[in-house]
């Protein structure tokens, strides 16, 4: 697309693009630029940037890119040029970066100089904290950067950022155990200093055990309404959660979830509106079964995942979540009991049924084929013998259950 750059446009104070153009504003043109947002919906891009150090008076910087977004994995040839010298722009405060395959940022250490900087988001960002990450104390949202590869020293600078009230962070791939309960422990403290978070998540690669976090007799962050440990792993469901009166959406991963923990979560948290729960092989003892009814509360839930292949060990009764809609259930096909859980005639509103299924080695195999058909086959006749037949769909996991749960709850609202 061109476009011819007048004396007027040159004034122009905001400027938004939508669409599929390659099309990267002159920005020498657009000296007096403050806010500035770009969409993108190609998957081969070069997107550069290097320009925006022109820009003396930008406040806000976004930067989305739709296909991604849409389809999990990222596209490989998508890449974010940045200038060398970020700290040039001492006016901005808001920088978002999309989730691609390279982002050149060689002064991301930069922006702890940036003193009006509040809203950071690089979506995945593969580097850890830059140095001195602590000296950005107006920070109030940060997203994006991997937590094993970062110092201890940086970690522990988290719990500077007194006024933070939206966090969130990454595990990436191949993180050493060894290293683990050093960040770890590292978190723990700053978290215990951020008392005014109300969003809270990390997520991983693979499971990390988050048992660092059970100690706390009672939680500093009382306001928190969103929190996310779905790629985590506990060995109970902490008894500090109870606390967190404020809490709409949660989502948790457990060795063991027994039922007391259950009724404590529904009855506890009377707000709760998306509740994900994610269990591991094996816990639960086959002759358990967690009984949602009437008297365990969840009276304000609109969506609910269950991760666990034994879907016997789940059962609803008489007034359980009377306001759910959407049902995601996560399972494995090589471990799965061949059942569902008991009482779905018990869920009044519910309008749709999603089961997910885990992504194996022999995937695509005639064995593989025959299981999913089987599942297809099951749920689909429970579901069609409902009084309010809810839509059913069985979809493979190719992203992480964090993803398709916050696909589901994007959907639900």
């Amino acid at each position: 697309m061109a476009m011819t750059v007048t004396r007027q446009v040159s004034q122009v104070r905001s400027l938004a693009l939508f669409g599929g153009s390659k099309w990267i504003p002159p920005f020498l043109e657009f000296k007096f630029l403050r806010v500035l947002f770009l969409e993108f919906f190609l998957r081969e891009m070069i997107i550069d940037l290097t320009g925006i150090n022109q820009l003396s008076q930008l406040r806000y910087l976004k930067v989305e890119c739709k296909e991604c977004l849409l389809d999990g994995d990222i596209p490989s040839q998508l890449s974010i040029m940045l200038p060398g010298q970020i700290r040039r722009l001492q006016y901005l405060e808001t920088l978002e970066l999309p989730w691609v395959s390279d982002c050149s940022i060689p002064s991301i250490s930069d922006i702890v100089d940036l003193p009006r900087s509040s809203h950071l988001v690089l979506r995945q960002h593969k580097g850890g904290l830059p140095d001195g990450i602590g000296k950005v104390k107006s920070l109030r949202t940060l997203h994006g950067f991997n937590l094993p590869v970062s110092s201890l020293e940086n970690i522990f600078g988290l719990g500077e950022f007194t006024n933070l009230s939206d966090l969130s962070l990454h595990c990436g791939k191949g993180c050493p155990e060894s290293t683990t309960l050093g960040w770890m422990a590292a978190l723990s403290c700053s978290l215990e200093k951020l008392s005014n978070l109300k969003g809270l998540s990390v997520r991983s690669s693979s499971s990390c055990c988050a048992d660092a976090l059970s100690i706390w007799v009672s939680p500093p962050f009382l306001n928190l309404e969103q929190f996310d440990l779905l790629d985590w792993t506990f060995s109970r469901i902490p008894r500090w959660i109870s606390h967190l009166h404020s809490l709409r959406d949660l989502a948790l991963g457990a060795k063991h979830i027994l039922q007391e923990d259950v009724d404590m979560l529904g009855t506890r948290l009377p707000f709760l509106v998306h509740l994900s729960l994610r269990m591991i092989p094996g816990g639960l003892a086959k002759e358990r079964r967690i009984l949602i009814s009437g008297s365990t509360g969840f009276s304000a839930l609109r969506f609910f995942c269950f991760d666990c292949s034994g879907m016997s060990c789940l059962a609803f009764g008489v007034g359980a979540m009377p306001r759910l809609r959407r049902l995601l259930l996560g399972l494995d096909p090589r471990e799965w009991d061949k059942a569902t859980p008991a009482g779905l005639d018990h869920l009044p509103c519910l309008e749709e049924i999603r089961v997910l299924t885990a992504s194996t080695a022999d995937e695509g195999s005639e064995l593989m084929k025959t299981k999913s058909e089987q599942i297809k086959e099951v749920f689909q006749e429970v579901a069609n013998t409902l009084p309010s037949p809810p839509a059913f769909n069985l979809i493979p996991r190719f992203r992480s259950l964090s993803d398709h749960s916050m696909d589901s709850i994007r959907h639900n609202d």
